[in-house]
């Protein structure tokens, strides 16, 4: 009997040992879960100040934007229309331009000279002043009239231009510290058409087509006439280069006898091709295969003895000016 009691005490505190020794395995679980948790947090947390800190330039870029905001400079483009009236020329003018605060102080004068049409920039410095902040612009010289936002002003009349920003589709901040603007250009007749209109019906110039062309070489130019009742009307003209010292373009009366696509050189290439006189004829400047100017000069002596103009007026020829039309060449 007493051997079976010590038994089972033996097989009791065998239990009782095991259970602490669970028990002590699961409060070590729970105080490494406990620990890892703590730095799981402390991460967490440090993780969180990081990113408040790196959130900081945000800050800093909105300030950047604010800056942005501030200019020093006021640019206004003026865009000089080509002549309403056909055989009009640009006259060459300075044009002026005036730029006040909204007080009437006067600010800066700038000017550019206008020998074409085109877009020119009259930039003005100017105190710094914020986006969003307008000027009174005004021509004093040089042009017919000003128009913007579809009103017209005249010499001496002011207009009101205005600075703005707007954010674009990614958030970033779009700068318009500036203004466009369109000008008529003063204009007047060309010189030139009396004078060439004198030359070919005072010498009594014939064609077998109602065109004619004419090619002054001290002068560089290609005049175009058209056959009117009481006599030849130049209806265009443009600069030519001609044959260099060594090679010259011959003079006289020929017939524009053929058309050519082009001649190829390889790397370049000249055409369209209006031949006269053998390997005599009118056609563009060099142009590399891409169509770009391989040699696009104009008013010098360079070629083999063929005309050479721009590729636009080439191809003008071309459309207009039929086959058998006279082609007369001076010096």
């Amino acid at each position: 009997m007493a051997k079976r009691v010590l038994a089972l005490l033996a097989a009791f505190a065998v239990v009782l040992t095991s259970s602490c020794l669970v028990f002590a395995e699961e409060s070590s679980a729970k105080t490494e879960e406990t620990v890892v948790l703590k730095e799981e947090e402390s991460k967490e947390e440090n993780e969180n100040t990081s990113n408040e800190e790196k959130e900081l330039p945000e800050e800093e870029t909105e300030e950047e934007k604010k800056d942005e905001m501030l200019c020093d400079t006021f640019t206004l483009y003026v865009n000089v229309e080509k002549p309403e009236i056909e055989n009009e020329i640009i006259i060459p003018s300075e044009m002026k331009i005036k730029l006040f605060s909204v007080e009437g102080e006067l600010l800066g004068e700038e000017s550019e000279n206008i020998t074409r049409d085109g877009w020119f920039a009259f930039e003005f410095s100017v105190p710094e002043y914020r986006i969003g902040t307008k000027f009174f612009a005004v021509a004093v010289e040089g042009t017919k009239s000003i128009s913007y936002c579809e009103k017209e002003y005249g010499l001496h009349e002011n207009f009101l231009a205005e600075t703005f920003a707007y954010p674009d589709e990614e958030g970033k901040l779009v700068i318009y510290d500036e203004a466009y603007v369109s000008a008529k250009p003063l204009t007047g007749v060309d010189p030139w058409l009396e004078e060439a209109e004198k030359v070919v019906n005072d010498n009594k110039i014939k064609s077998d087509t109602p065109y004619l062309i004419w090619v002054s070489k001290s002068d560089f130019k290609v005049s175009v006439f058209l056959e009117r009742e009481d006599g030849w009307e130049c209806i265009k003209h443009f600069g030519c280069s001609i044959g260099a010292p060594d090679t010259p373009t011959i003079t006289g009366q020929y017939k524009y006898i053929e058309q050519l696509k082009k001649w190829d050189y390889g790397t370049y290439y000249c055409g369209p091709i209006m031949r006269f006189y053998r390997g005599y004829a009118i056609h563009s400047t060099l142009l590399y295969n891409d169509g770009t100017d391989y040699d696009g000069r104009i008013g010098k002596m360079i070629s083999h003895g063929c005309i050479r103009v721009r590729p636009e007026n080439i191809n003008w020829l071309m459309y207009y000016v039929p086959l058998n039309t006279k082609i007369y060449i001076t010096n």
